[in-house]
C-alpha cells in the first residue's frame, strides 16, 4: 500500500491545527475580557467613519486595515444571508450583543495561525526536506502558546505569519539567478516591510534580510552587492508607507506613542534588572508554553546540529576557496560564507529577537515570532537522530522520526486540549455578571474596578459620566452618541462608580480607594449612593483594595457578602492557590492545572444599613 503524500499529511496537520485553535474560541462572548481586543477592535472600526488615520501609533496601521476589511466582509455576509438587515442594526450589535464582530475577528487569528502551520513546513522544506517541513508544521500546529494567542483580535499572531513569509522571500535570494536577482530583492522587501507595518518589532526582519543580501553572492563586487542591498531596502521603506502611511507623514506623533509604549515595555524592565532581565523568564515560557519540553530539547538539540553543519560546510567552502584563489579578496569571501547563509539567515531573527525582547516586561504573546525557528530547529534533530544510532537502526529511519515526532509533539497536544477545554469555561467575571442581573435590581448604583464584571451601564450613568468629563453629553465622541440612541436601551443596567484614580476613559467616574477605606469608607460610599460592591481577589492580596476588603469584613452590620466566585478547583489543597495566579487573558499568566476556569476571584457586597 502506498504511504500517504506529504500534502495528505500537512492537509491533515493543518485540520488539527484548525480544530484546536477553534476549540473555545467564543469564550467570554458577548464580553470581552482582553481589553486590547476591544481597543484593537475599536480603532479599526473606527475607519468606518472616513477617516483612515487612527491617530495612535502604538501600533503601525496595516492590521487594522485589514481587520476592518475583514468585518466589512463579514457585515456583507451578513446582510447576504439575512443576519444583519441594515448597517445600523449591523452596527447597534457591537453595543447590544458583539459576539459575532469579535467572532470574526478572532476567526481572521485563527486563519492566520493555520496559515502560518503552512508556511513552515514550505519554509522546512524550502531549506531542509519535506520531512523537516511536515514535522516543524505538526510542532506549531499544536504549540500551546501558539494555540492560545491565535484566540485573540491581536497583532501578534498576523505577524508571525509575516514574518515566516518574509523568510520565505528572503530565502529565494538564495542561489537566486542573474535575471531574477534584482526582482527577488525588492520581493524580499516588500515582505518585510508588510511584516513591519503589521507590528514594529517585525522590524528584526532586517537582519536576516541584509545578512542574505550579503553572504548570498547576488553580486561579486561590492558595489554589486551595495546596490542590490539599497534596492531592497527601498522596497521595504516603499511597502511600509504605503501599508501603514499616516506612521510617516505624523511621524512626531508616532515617535511619542513609541517612546510612550518603550517607556512601559521596556524602561519598566530594564531600570529595575538592568540589560537581558528577561532572558531567563522567556526561556522559561519558550519551555512550558512555547514547545513543552520534548519539543523544547530538541530545539536546543538542532542549534547545536545546524551550526554544526554550518560549520562543516564552511570549512568545505573554504579549502575549495584556497585552491581556487590563494590571494584572499571580496569574492573568495564570499564564496567560503555561501554554504552557511541560509542557516545564517534562520537563525538571525529568533535570536536578535530574542535578545531584543529579554529588555521588556514578560509577556507570552512576544514569543510568538520566535516559535516557527524554534519548531525547525526541533524538526532538524529529529531527522538527524537516526545518523547518531547504530547502521543495524538506521533501516527504520521513517519510523524512528515518525516515533520521536509524535513523542515531541504528544504533551504539547494535551495542553492545547487543556487549553481549548479552560477557553469554554465561564469566566469568573461571566458568572458573577449573571448573579448581579439576576439579584440586583436594574438602576441600582454599583461600585467596581475597571476590567472587572461586565455589567452593562444606564443610559443615566452614561449620561452623568459624559457630563462630568465633557461638560455636556452632547460633545461626547460619535461612540457613546451612537451608543445613548439605542432604542430600546438595554436592560438591566446600572449606575457604575469605578475604584481607582481618575483614569482614562470618559464614560466612567471614579472613586479612589482612600475615600472608601477609611474609617468613614462605608458612609462616603452611601452619600455616594452606593448600594453594592464588587471587588477583584487574587492568588496575593491587592495593597490597594485590601483596606476596603478588611473594612467590609469588619462591618456586618453594613455590609453582606451576597457572593463568592473562584477561578480554583474546589477541591485544591487549602493554600494550594496562593502559588497560582488567576488567568485574565492579557497578563502573563498561564493556564495552571490548578485553575477551573479563567478569571479573578470576584466578591459580590451589599451595603445594607447605616453604621
Amino acid at each position: 500500500m502506498k504511504p500517504p503524500s506529504p500534502r495528505v499529511w500537512l492537509t491533515a496537520i493543518v485540520l488539527v491545527g484548525a480544530w484546536v485553535r477553534l476549540r473555545g474560541l467564543a469564550y467570554g462572548l458577548p464580553a470581552v475580557y482582553n481589553p486590547d481586543e476591544v481597543a484593537i477592535m475599536s480603532r479599526a472600526l473606527a475607519f468606518a467613519k472616513g477617516d483612515l488615520n487612527p491617530h495612535n501609533f502604538l501600533y503601525p496601521t496595516f492590521y487594522f486595515y485589514v481587520l476592518f476589511c475583514w468585518i466589512g466582509a463579514f457585515f456583507a455576509g451578513s446582510w447576504m444571508v439575512g443576519a444583519a438587515h441594515s448597517l445600523k442594526q449591523f452596527q447597534d450589535s457591537f453595543f447590544l450583543d458583539p459576539s459575532g464582530i469579535y467572532l470574526a475577528g478572532r476567526v481572521l487569528t485563527m486563519i492566520c495561525g493555520s496559515a502560518t502551520v503552512v508556511a513552515v513546513y514550505a519554509l522546512g522544506s524550502r531549506v531542509f526536506s519535506q520531512s523537516v517541513g511536515l514535522i516543524a508544521a505538526l510542532l506549531l500546529a499544536v504549540s500551546p502558546l501558539h494555540v492560545m494567542d491565535s484566540h485573540y483580535v491581536k497583532h501578534d499572531v498576523p505577524v508571525t505569519l509575516a514574518i515566516v513569509i518574509a523568510h520565505l522571500a528572503i530565502l529565494g535570494l538564495v542561489d537566486a539567478p542573474e535575471p531574477l536577482r534584482a526582482r527577488r530583492a525588492i520581493a524580499a522587501g516588500i515582505a518585510c516591510g508588510a511584516a513591519i507595518a503589521t507590528q514594529y518589532y517585525a522590524v528584526f526582519v532586517l537582519v536576516p534580510l541584509v545578512l542574505t543580501l550579503v553572504l548570498a553572492r547576488l553580486a561579486t563586487d561590492r558595489a554589486g552587492v551595495a546596490r542590490i542591498t539599497a534596492t531592497s531596502l527601498a522596497a521595504v521603506a516603499v511597502t511600509f508607507f504605503v501599508l501603514s502611511p499616516f506612521a510617516v507623514l505624523e511621524a512626531s506623533t508616532t515617535w511619542r506613542d513609541v517612546v510612550a509604549n518603550r517607556q512601559i515595555v521596556i524602561d519598566r524592565a530594564t531600570t529595575q534588572g538592568g540589560l537581558f532581565v528577561s532572558l531567563r523568564r522567556y526561556s522559561e515560557l519558550l519551555v512550558a508554553e512555547g514547545f513543552v519540553l520534548p519539543a523544547a530539547t530538541l530545539a536546543v538539540a538542532g542549534v547545536g546540529v545546524t551550526i554544526a553543519q554550518m560549520a562543516r560546510r564552511t570549512t568545505s567552502a573554504k579549502a575549495t576557496a584556497v585552491q581556487v584563489r590563494p590571494k584572499p579578496d571580496f569574492r573568495s569571501f564570499m564564496r567560503r560564507w555561501e554554504p552557511g547563509t541560509t542557516t545564517v539567515m534562520l537563525l538571525a531573527f529568533p535570536l536578535t529577537f530574542l535578545l531584543f525582547i529579554s529588555n521588556t516586561v514578560p509577556a507570552t504573546r512576544y514569543l510568538n515570532p520566535i516559535l516557527p525557528f524554534g519548531v525547525l530547529l526541533a524538526a532538524i534533530a529529529t531527522v538527524s537522530i537516526p545518523d547518531l544510532l547504530p547502521s543495524s537502526v538506521r533501516n527504520h529511519r521513517v519510523a524512528i522520526v515518525t516515533l520521536l515526532a509524535m513523542v515531541a509533539a504528544a504533551p504539547a497536544f494535551g495542553r492545547s486540549l487543556r487549553i481549548g477545554q479552560f477557553f469554554r469555561e465561564a469566566d469568573t467575571r461571566t458568572l458573577a455578571q449573571r448573579f448581579i442581573e439576576d439579584h440586583v435590581p436594574s438602576g441600582a448604583t454599583i461600585l467596581i474596578q475597571p476590567y472587572s464584571v461586565p455589567i452593562r451601564q444606564s443610559r443615566e450613568g452614561l449620561v452623568e459620566a459624559l457630563t462630568a468629563r465633557y461638560g455636556d453629553a452632547g460633545r461626547a465622541s460619535t461612540k457613546f452618541a451612537l451608543q445613548l440612541q439605542l432604542i430600546p436601551y438595554p436592560a438591566p443596567s446600572y449606575r457604575l462608580l469605578y475604584l481607582g484614580e481618575n483614569g482614562l476613559d470618559m464614560d466612567k467616574l471614579y472613586v479612589t480607594y482612600r475615600a472608601v477605606s477609611g474609617p468613614d469608607g462605608l458612609t462616603m460610599a452611601r452619600r455616594l449612593g452606593v448600594e453594592y460592591v464588587v471587588l477583584k481577589r487574587y492568588n496575593v492580596a491587592d495593597p490597594a483594595t485590601q483596606p476596603l476588603i478588611g473594612l467590609l469584613e469588619a462591618r456586618p452590620r453594613e455590609a453582606q457578602r451576597l457572593a463568592t466566585f473562584s477561578p480554583y478547583w474546589t477541591h485544591l489543597a487549602p493554600g494550594g492557590a496562593a502559588r497560582v495566579e488567576p488567568f485574565l487573558h492579557n497578563t502573563d499568566a498561564q493556564v495552571f492545572e490548578a485553575l477551573e476556569r479563567p478569571g479573578p476571584g470576584i466578591e459580590i457586597w451589599k451595603l445594607t444599613g447605616e453604621s
